[in-house]
């Protein structure tokens, strides 16, 4: 027992160092936000993300290293006063780094990267930059999946699946634990 203890603080002291390449922010819209009419026509922002008739999205955003400071994503459909966790994800076959994750509000008829729309927008922002050694040649194109996660209860609603079946495990061996004596089973 106690060498699978030290082997699992070993374990979990290393998991510290473990880098993942996913990268997130909340955002939360706005009280006063003005919700678009339903016969207004959707901006021609080139990448978009809609949330229409849905409590998450996700797109595969190809970004090409070197093209660009900023890439930009236009979030459509959103609910006001609701809290979004945005992810973005990539694989660890392409080393890049992303940073300078952030959102904004375009106000309506406002100009912003050769758009305009009657209705204000929302769009998150992030940069890509290239982090290997030797460095990737300019105009490799790298997919990044953003996803766009309502969250009810301050939990995203792609994690309530998840804790559900934990909630049923656990309530599984409890049960079967009172009935059944696991302990001494292991221990045999």
């Amino acid at each position: 027992m106690r060498w699978f203890a030290s082997k699992l603080l070993v374990l979990l002291s290393l998991a510290s160092l473990v880098w993942g390449n996913t990268e997130s922010f909340f955002l939360k819209v706005p009280k006063d936000f003005p919700i678009r009419p339903a016969d207004q026509k959707d901006g021609q922002f080139t990448t978009v993300i809609s949330l229409e008739h849905s409590n998450n999205a996700k797109i595969t955003y190809e970004a090409e290293i070197g093209r660009r400071r900023l890439e930009f994503i236009e979030l459509q459909h959103l609910q006001v006063d609701e809290t979004y966790q945005v992810k973005i994800c990539w694989s660890a076959l392409d080393p890049i780094s992303i940073g300078e994750m952030d959102w904004f509000i375009v106000p309506h008829s406002t100009s912003f990267e050769g758009t305009v729309s009657e209705g204000a927008r929302i769009f998150i922002q992030f940069a890509v930059t290239n982090d290997s050694y030797p460095p990737m040649e300019a105009g490799t194109v790298v997919p990044i999946n953003v996803s766009v996660i309502n969250c009810k209860l301050g939990i995203p609603v792609d994690l309530y699946g998840v804790i559900i079946y934990i909630a049923i495990i656990v309530a599984s061996v409890a049960f079967l634990s009172k009935k059944i004596n696991l302990c001494g089973m292991i221990r045999r």
